[in-house]
């Protein structure tokens, strides 16, 4: 790290980011170009990336952050602008809990869902062990025979980063 972003705060570098979505934008053009010119070595910048991403979660999943951005929201009411920014403050995530419902038809429910969960999770497993050319098994429901086949797979190269 160079000098000059040692004698900066925290603070000061969060808010280097304080930029439009035109400005964000042009952000991601000028690293990406810099990586694809060989200006930038890309493990670098990923790696830099990655402790971004983690530094953003912690300090957006602090409850002390949290509980002093919400007070300082409501301050302004529950929908506002500010600087760049439209901001609304919201119930998110809502869950509910059906444990003390006393409900026996959902405890039914429930056990029903669980039991076809693993019974789909069982024969998707089978499926996967199946050989590519297929095989032939009796159905049970018309008694005659079909080929099955394993399912088909896709996936995506990714470098995947463990941060220390």
């Amino acid at each position: 790290m160079n000098n000059e972003l040692l004698n900066m705060s925290a603070t000061s570098i969060v808010a280097l980011f304080q930029t439009d979505k035109t400005e964000r934008k042009s952000f991601v053009e000028q690293v990406v170009n810099s990586v694809c010119e060989g200006e930038s070595k890309p493990l670098d910048i990923h790696l830099q990336i990655k402790a971004m991403e983690e530094i953003i979660e912690a300090i957006k999943s602090d409850q002390r952050y949290r509980d002093v951005l919400i007070t300082e929201a409501r301050n302004n009411g529950s929908k506002f602008e500010y600087q760049n920014a439209k901001i609304d403050i919201r119930e998110v995530g809502t869950k509910y809990d059906y444990s003390m419902c006393n409900d026996a038809k959902i405890v039914e429910l429930k056990a029903k869902e669980a039991q076809i969960k693993s019974e789909v999770k069982e024969r998707e497993d089978f499926l996967k062990k199946v050989p590519l050319e297929g095989i032939e098994i009796l159905d049970n429901d018309t008694a005659e025979l079909i080929r099955i086949y394993p399912p088909s797979k896709t996936s995506t190269t990714s470098v995947v980063v463990t941060m220390k």
